[in-house]
């Protein structure tokens, strides 16, 4: 959890508006499929015509790295193999040393990998830019399906057996194929890959003596203003704007349960509307943190 905290304390943004200050933060959101706080990919197992699995897993490797999120690595030829059951896997065999508790297992099946030629119209255009007619192309069309299981070390499959397909139209078959395996592989990555999104967090500008601890955040030193803001709540204990802004400043540097606790606080104390927005937001955070720790 702290390395999250830090990272969104890097992130961090801060502006104000014309209607009001804002905390604009840079929060790391879980995958669609969340691999929880496993940061290490291991191809274990791949099915399919060699030349076909080797370059599907270059292109998992130089991905997934390019990603900068995850290590990626293959183990493919050690002799492990995988059997998934519902939703558990065995893996079993390999001559290395067993699947670590940080390391989530791909087994990749390379399902279809064919191209065909089809027909397509193409505008003819005059020197002007304008079209004067069509003519008939031939174009490939590469196809690529694999079937992907990923797993924990307990056997836990975050996917069981789901196909990703990439299609590509090119002028060459062989690239065609290629780019077409390189789409389906990305779109794995993107399903299991977390990914930082900006969420703009709304400060209360309307106390007028807590001016200078916002420019103090606007400025980029939050965990100033931090200090600062605390000092200024323990003098005003009832003031909801200073509850406010402290919860908005901890929930920008991912200290997010303190942060709920004065959001609370503060909507007790005032019926502003975007408080129990940005309380929302926060709860939203708190859990995404959560779920990439487990």
């Amino acid at each position: 959890m702290r390395n999250l905290a830090t990272a969104a304390v890097c992130a961090l943004l801060a502006l104000g508006s014309a209607c009001a200050p804002t905390l604009k933060v840079n929060v790391l959101q879980p995958a669609p499929v969340n691999l929880g706080a496993s940061k290490r990919l291991t191809v274990v197992q791949t099915e399919g015509r060699r030349s076909a699995r080797e370059l599907v897993i270059q292109e998992i490797l130089q991905q997934a790295r390019a990603g900068g999120y995850f290590q990626a690595a293959d183990r493919s030829e050690e002799g492990i193999t995988v059997k998934v059951v519902g939703q558990t896997v065995q893996a079993t065999g390999g001559s290395g040393a067993g699947q670590s508790a940080d390391e989530i297992g791909l087994r990749v099946d390379v399902l279809d990998w064919n191209a065909r030629q089809e027909m397509r119209k193409e505008d003819i255009t005059d020197k002007e830019g304008k079209v004067v007619g069509q003519r008939d192309i031939q174009v490939w069309v590469g196809k690529v399906v694999l079937g992907v299981t990923a797993f924990n070390a307990q056997g836990k499959a975050f996917l069981a057996e789901r196909e990703y397909e990439g299609r590509i139209e090119g002028p060459q078959e062989e690239p065609a194929i290629r780019q077409a395996a390189s789409y389906a592989v990305s779109r794995l990555l993107g399903d299991i890959t977390p990914r930082y999104v900006q969420r703009s967090i709304r400060m209360d500008g309307d106390d007028k003596a807590q001016e200078p601890i916002i420019k103090v955040a606007q400025s980029g030193n939050v965990p100033r203003a931090v200090e600062e803001m605390r000092a200024y709540v323990n003098q005003n204990p009832q003031n909801p704007a200073a509850l406010y802004n402290l919860a908005t400043l901890l929930d920008a540097t991912g200290q997010y349960q303190e942060a709920l606790d004065l959001y609370t606080k503060a909507i007790s104390l005032s019926s502003k509307e975007y408080y129990v927005q940005m309380k929302a937001g926060c709860a939203k955070r708190m859990a995404d943190q959560q779920a990439l720790s487990q």
